[in-house]
């Protein structure tokens, strides 16, 4: 039997319940030893105290009687004394025999009518003692031979209450009750000692599992809570298992303990001596490892990453595991206090989460990331809010043209840029992934659609152009409010509905087929087209291709690149095109920078062609003096642009 079995065995609900008996039986029989011995105490000595004490004042107060009757009797004695102890004798049967406080005496045996009896006997010397008061001593020795049969009987009452066998057994019973009261308190110290000292281990081992995971053994978040420091010499790490609420829900506790079994023995075997290992939450980890002058961190996180990438196997099933981590490394100089390193490893943590990476280490540009998106993240805030700032959204335009002509501009993408003052251009995705993370997306959205509307209705009042606005939907954009927002921000601002491409991406749709394909039915009957951009970097774009129900695919420029040094690629952008063709999709090439890629993709006929061998993005500005170059053509409702 294993220590961890003998313990649980120990402080297992039958041993309690055990312990919690022998207690209340000794509880109990404390109790009751006590009522008996109190009953014992309280009526059995009461009674030898109470009857030692009326039947010595008997025998007393006869002896003084005694003793003026032969003294009268023999012509010496005072009458007046003699007739005093009469009455006294008289009075103590009478106490005997009627006093509340002399029942003891009476109730034991057959002293109440022994009592009688003598009472009796002393009644009836009362005349003769009288009349020999009278008449002189002669009557009184009658009167004394009388009496001293009584005196006998008196002796005899008391000598029998005093030595007989009840009264033996009174003071056994009390010797007795004594031993047992002794026993008793012994044994009930005995068990006290056995609680205590049960209750300290128990104790003792509630704390030590209160630090302890039940389920890897290893130390919990309550050891990490006392933990007051860790050697500058070792390396903080935060462990987290991806995707393990999946698992749970899968696989359910049992599925989910088993996995969390595997991957903290993984972890464990990279440990060495003096490393430590703590279950800081139900699927995250933190380790404390020893990192020496000649190793590096790098390569010990990267290790641990592929270690705890694995496929785990249960029952019929097959998942595969990774873990997302992030580092404080061994410190050097001014090495902070342990929870500024653990939070400083748990924020990386959180970066590589965000951005998908297998870990981070916090390094300055970690530090400098982090404090670049504070300020961007307050700048979005003061500039939604319309507040002086340092930062500021703008638009470009990036003209979309025809591989059949390169000078027929159908319209263009409106791409997002962002400038700090403090931080300089900040790339349209992270400007985006911030509003998403905290909650800024419907505002970023909205601002956008409002700044189209301001920017290009001219195009469509004065111009009569007709071409087509590209404009990218963030996450928080589909939703159910993107139907008015179109409404009301694009089209009712002047912005032609059939002028309106949709943008969305894999990521954006998020496999929520049936409510995106909602949202693109409500916007196509407004005349809303849609597009799905970046076709190709995700895992499942033919399964989006099929379910979305978009008329425009993007297809993204990893498939154009190297296209005119390889005819297999360049094939293979042909076949893309051609399903897309085959799913009466409109197909739209991005990322052509060069000659010999327009060339091929002209060689094909029938796409649209976005990229900077055709034109860069532009302020509306340089967009508007394009489409007003005598050798750009574009789509007008007054006249036709042909190819």
């Amino acid at each position: 039997m294993n220590k961890g079995t003998l313990l649980s065995g120990l402080f297992s609900r039958t041993t309690v319940v055990f312990l919690f008996l022998i207690v209340l039986l000794l509880l109990g029989g404390s109790f009751y030893t006590y009522f008996q011995d109190r009953k014992l105490q309280s009526v059995s000595l009461s009674t030898i105290r109470m009857a030692s004490w009326n039947l010595a004042q008997l025998g007393n107060e006869a002896s003084a009687f005694d003793r003026e009757l032969s003294l009268s009797a023999n012509g010496v004695g005072d009458p007046d004394e003699l007739t005093l102890r009469y009455d006294v004798l008289w009075s103590r049967y009478d106490y005997l025999l009627n006093g509340a406080e002399s029942r003891a005496t009476r109730d034991h045996e057959d002293n109440e009518q022994r009592l009688k009896n003598l009472f009796s006997d002393l009644r009836a010397l009362e005349e003769p003692i009288l009349a020999g008061i009278e008449n002189g001593s002669d009557n009184l020795a009658s009167v004394s031979e009388q009496w001293n049969r009584q005196k006998t009987g008196i002796q005899q009452l008391v000598i029998d209450n005093f030595v007989g066998d009840e009264a033996s057994r009174l003071v056994t019973a009390v010797e007795e009750s004594r031993d047992r009261l002794a026993n008793l308190r012994i044994l009930t110290l005995a068990a006290l000692v056995a609680v205590f000292l049960y209750l300290a281990l128990a104790i003792a081992f509630v704390r030590r599992q209160s630090k302890e995971d039940p389920v890897t053994g290893l130390p919990n978040s309550q050891y990490l809570h006392s933990i007051r420091g860790v050697a500058r010499d070792k390396a903080i790490i935060t462990c987290e298992i991806r995707g393990f609420q999946l698992v749970l829900s899968d696989f359910g506790t049992d599925g989910g303990n088993d996995l969390l079994r595997v991957f903290a023995s993984k972890l464990k075997k990279e440990l060495q001596a003096g490393d430590e290992l703590i279950q800081a939450s139900q699927s995250g980890f933190v380790m404390f490892l020893a990192v020496r002058p000649s190793e590096d961190i790098e390569a010990i996180t990267e290790r641990l990453v592929e270690v705890t990438t694995f496929d785990w196997r249960t029952g019929d099933s097959v998942l595969h595991v990774s873990a997302v981590m992030g580092v404080d490394p061994q410190c050097k100089d001014n090495c902070p206090g342990w929870s500024i390193r653990y939070q400083r490893a748990h924020r990386a943590l959180t970066q590589a989460r965000l951005e998908g990476r297998d870990y981070y280490i916090n390094r300055e540009d970690l530090r400098r990331r982090i404090e670049e998106d504070r300020l961007v993240h307050t700048g979005l805030i003061r500039f939604f809010n319309n507040e002086p700032g340092t930062l500021h959204l703008s638009l470009v335009y990036q003209p979309i043209v025809s591989s059949e002509n390169i000078n027929l501009v159908t319209g263009a993408e409106v791409l997002l840029r962002c400038r700090d003052e403090r931080v300089g251009f900040v790339p349209p995705n992270r400007v985006v992934d911030l509003c998403e993370r905290y909650g800024l997306g419907v505002e970023l959205g909205r601002w956008l659609f409002r700044q189209i509307a301001r920017e290009t209705q001219t195009l469509y009042r004065n111009l009569g152009f007709d071409g087509n606005l590209s404009i990218n939907l963030n996450p928080s954009m589909l939703a159910d409010h993107l139907v008015q927002d179109v409404q009301s921000l694009l089209i009712d601002a002047g912005i032609p509905a059939t002028a309106l491409c949709m943008e969305i991406t894999e990521d954006n749709a998020a496999l929520e087929f049936q409510r995106i394909n909602q949202l693109i039915g409500s916007l196509h009957d407004l005349g809303v087209t849609f597009a799905l951009d970046d076709f190709g970097t995700g895992h499942s774009s033919l399964e989006y291709v099929r379910e979305l129900k978009v008329d425009r695919l993007k297809i993204d420029r990893c498939f154009v690149n190297g296209i005119e040094e390889s005819e297999d690629k360049a094939r293979f952008l042909g076949s893309v095109i051609a399903m897309a063709d085959q799913a009466y999709m409109k197909s739209v090439i991005e990322g052509v920078e060069n000659k010999a890629q327009w060339q091929l993709i002209e060689s094909i006929g029938g796409v649209l062609i976005q990229g900077y061998y055709a034109h860069k993005p532009m302020p509306l500005n340089d967009y508007v003096a394009l489409l007003l170059d005598s050798s750009t053509c574009y789509p007008s409702v007054q006249t036709s642009c042909l190819a």
